[in-house]
């Protein structure tokens, strides 16, 4: 491994984030709340590091890199990108201490979307804007938009790109690694703006709308009020959301081909997305007859809520219209389940991935089946193509690790005084990078009381599945 190309990159994706934090800084420039200075020293710094990183390594820093480079980059990327991301917060006084800064901005960037924050609409605007932007900055990462531009710099990106998409599998688009990281940011920004703007129609303020639509394309869940999306009674402003997550639980790819292959067919007749599609539809049709049936709740209000809350725990956004945790103990079971099964592969949701589900379930029906008949061939298919038996072996593999992952986050959690609720929640929560549990971490409270060392393990588990 050449530590002068990881560095290289490195410097750059600082620079790259550095440019990030402008936006929010003239945001900060149109309201005038006192946090323009913060965001500017923090826009020096993180640029003058990456400057000085890039330019000390420049010389052999640029070429293919490899795969142990390529992994190297992304985890150290992220790795830099939350502390750098953090000094807004710890310069502007938000925070009450580096720990909590630190967990904001790793909870942005990783699009978990779990906060410490009792109330978000206290914040500045600028701060504010550069907490909702980060999420939409890690939603389909920097390092992918870097993409584009690393030929430009002599560096080859094509093991960066496997090492950085979502999902078991990486599928390039078109021929060229630069065309295919363009092609994804560009569906990413007119997602994103089409949300904004229907948002904006609604009523909901200019600020609030691009907020919200930077997060929910993240599928990152931070929202500028405590009561998330609950703040407005509004149930088109819902809908527009709830349409939107499910868009960013799809893989992106599958948009590309919708556009330039063979229409709308292209997205309907993927075996993924009909599964997905399927989840989500009966999920939200169980919620609905229980809120209604077993809670008494009004038909309209229960479906709206039905769908946002399906949408928003699958996609492993986090946003919430309602108070979950006072739903019927069947349909928190529900949600806990769709923490874990998360949107597509090759979209901004988090989770095991769908595919990944699917595979696993259907490896374990064929092994079921060489029991009973020990000289059946069998296959384990998604559609109609077989999948090979190294990706079978490396998706169980992730199996075994998130399970094990998740028994350790409990484990912790426990020792640091948390009830079964919370430990097993948060962790899930953590490790599907969607933010609220139950209990104390659901809708109506945060991670604010969280022992430090906890949050710690909590940062770390949003870092491990991310």
């Amino acid at each position: 491994m050449n530590p002068s190309r990881v560095s290289y990159v490195l410097g750059w994706i600082l620079v790259f984030l550095a440019g990030g934090m402008l936006l929010p800084a003239l945001v900060s420039l149109v309201y005038r709340d006192g946090d323009t200075l913060p965001l500017l020293w923090s826009v020096l710094g993180t640029a003058a590091a990456g400057a000085l990183v890039a330019r000390s390594s420049r010389r052999k820093g640029k070429g293919e890199l490899s795969i142990k480079e390529g992994f190297a980059v992304v985890t150290l990327g992220w790795c830099l990108m939350s502390l750098f991301g953090a000094l807004p917060f710890l310069l502007s006084g938000c925070f009450p201490g580096s720990v909590d800064a630190l967990f904001e901005s790793v909870s942005g960037f990783t699009t978990t979307g779990a906060s410490i924050l009792a109330s978000p609409q206290d914040l500045p605007h600028g701060i504010a804007f550069w907490r909702c932007f980060m999420q939409w900055i890690g939603g389909l990462g920097i390092v992918l938009f870097g993409l584009a531009f690393l030929p430009i710099l002599g560096v080859g990106g094509m093991h960066l790109f496997k090492a950085e998409t979502p999902g078991p599998v990486s599928e390039k688009i078109t021929p060229r690694i630069k065309d295919t990281a363009k092609i994804l940011w560009l569906t990413y920004v007119v997602l994103t703006g089409l949300e904004a703007a229907l948002l904006w129609l609604g009523g909901m303020p200019l600020f609030d709308a691009c907020a919200h639509s930077f997060t929910t394309m993240a599928t990152g869940g931070f929202s500028t009020y405590n009561a998330s999306l609950g703040h407005w009674d509004s149930s088109y402003l819902h809908l527009v959301v709830t349409l939107f997550m499910f868009l960013a639980g799809i893989n992106f790819a599958l948009y590309f081909r919708a556009l330039t292959r063979g229409g709308p067919k292209e997205i309907f007749q993927d075996p993924e997305w009909r599964i997905y599609a399927g989840i989500a539809g009966g999920a939200a049709l169980v919620f609905f007859l229980l809120l209604v049936l077993l809670q008494d709740r009004p038909g309209a209000q229960s479906l709206v809520d039905s769908l946002f809350q399906t949408a928003s725990i699958l996609t492993t956004t986090g946003f919430a219209t309602a108070d979950f945790d006072l739903w019927h103990p069947l349909a928190r079971v529900g949600l806990l389940m769709l923490m874990v099964v998360g949107g597509m592969a090759g979209s901004t949701g988090g989770g095991m991935k769908v595919v990944r589900v699917k595979v696993i379930l259907s490896h374990a029906r064929q092994s079921l089946r060489k029991m009973i008949h020990p000289r059946a061939v069998t296959v384990v298919r998604m559609g109609e193509r077989g999948v090979p038996p190294e990706l079978v072996q490396n998706i169980t593999g992730f199996l075994v690790l998130f399970a094990g992952l998740l028994v350790i986050g409990i484990l912790a959690l426990s020792l640091g005084g948390e009830n079964l609720e919370v430990a097993l929640s948060a962790s899930l929560a953590s490790l599907s990078n969607i933010g609220p549990g139950l209990g104390a971490v659901g809708p109506a409270g945060n991670y604010a009381a969280l022992h430090p060392a906890c949050k710690l393990v909590q940062l770390a588990a949003a870092f491990l599945e991310f």
